[in-house]
């Protein structure tokens, strides 16, 4: 089994030394995560190598203690995270060549056909929902990187080497700092400053935490260069300022003055949010109450809607249902009493 594990090795090697060159060269992001396919199968061998090799000294017996048995064990932690490294890569790559640091827009696509009138078509920005969809993505990359990271530390022996650990979870503060930054990405398009601005502070702590590598390979995998982490705390101060400002003019825009009229009383101003400045415990109510007047419905209006006649209403059918009682009472009177002092009998 030592020579399979051998020659997966060998192979993980040759497709490492390939992508190598193919991240140097001009391609599309699909194209260079669709390199990686190789050196993932190629690590998922080594792997499954390895641990054949250990379960068969298992059934043997073998005791941990072995020499055979601590190598393997080494070996399988190194394997592990190889190929959890190489996942990483792939998913950095579909991000961006700058880990989703800066979020470009698309350029704009014009119809291939022509107008009727013969006028070229008006380049248009990128709609909203389209810049979230692409965030959206980002954001599901973001989460699969920060799941392989934790996956890491659940290998064995990973946890006793506290230096390891400490390494890993500074490389998990700089891409749990990336997916903060791209979060206030979309609570800024959608004109929510605030949040944006909760976001970036949030991201700007997380990249103090970060750990970088002296000499990363060429292909990116989970390791970290010194100046992305540079650049990462250099965009994110930027950013805080940026939002901390518009938060501020926002602000200033929207609270309501009320130095202008410093004596309404705050039962007047309780539909009013968010409220500006202190509350006066001393102008809560006005005390003692004065009379004022209160808008009502007038009663009368209800009353003359029967009598006027507004534009557009036939007032035929009230008329002669009045003229009916008025013919009725004329009848009644003109009717001869009978009995006693009009008494009827």
């Amino acid at each position: 089994m030592d020579a399979a594990i051998g020659q997966a090795l060998v192979s993980v090697d040759a497709a490492s030394s390939v992508l190598d060159q193919s991240s140097s060269s001009s391609l599309s992001s699909k194209d260079r995560a669709n390199a990686y396919d190789d050196i993932l199968i190629a690590s998922q061998d080594a792997v499954d190598a390895t641990k054949q090799a250990i379960e068969e000294l298992e059934k043997e017996g073998v005791d941990e203690g072995d020499a055979r048995m601590q190598d393997l064990r080494v070996t399988s932690l190194a394997v592990n995270y190889d190929l959890i490294s190489w996942r990483v890569g792939r998913n950095r790559v579909l991000i961006g060549a700058d880990d989703g640091l800066t979020f470009p827009p698309n350029p704009p696509q014009k119809p291939r056909r022509p107008r009727k009138d013969g006028k070229e078509w008006t380049e248009r920005e990128e709609p909203t929902g389209r810049k979230l969809a692409r965030l959206r993505e980002r954001i599901a990359l973001y989460d699969a990187i920060l799941q392989s990271i934790d996956s890491v530390k659940d290998l064995r022996g990973a946890v006793r080497d506290t230096g390891f650990v400490a390494e890993l979870d500074g490389q998990r503060a700089y891409f749990q700092a990336l997916k903060c930054l791209n979060l206030s990405h979309s609570h800024a398009f959608l004109s929510n400053p605030k949040s944006a601005l909760a976001l970036c502070n949030r991201a700007l702590s997380l990249s103090s935490q970060t750990s970088a590598s002296p000499s990363p390979s060429p292909a990116p995998k989970l390791a970290v260069a010194e100046t992305q982490t540079q650049h990462l705390k250099q965009r994110l101060t930027n950013l805080t300022s940026h939002y901390r400002g518009v938060v501020a003019l926002s602000q200033l825009t929207s609270s309501p003055d009320h130095t202008s009229n410093p004596g309404v009383p705050v039962v007047e101003r309780l539909n009013e949010y968010p409220a500006s400045g202190t509350v006066d415990l001393k102008n809560l109510v006005t005390w003692p109450p004065k009379l004022k007047p209160v808008p009502v419905k007038p009663l009368f209006l209800d009353v003359a809607w029967n009598y006027v006649e507004y534009p557009g209403r036939s007032a035929a059918a009230p008329v002669k249902q009045e003229v009916k009682v008025e013919e009725k009472k004329r009848a009644e009177e003109a009717a001869p009493k009978k009995g006693w002092f009009s008494f009827g009998r």
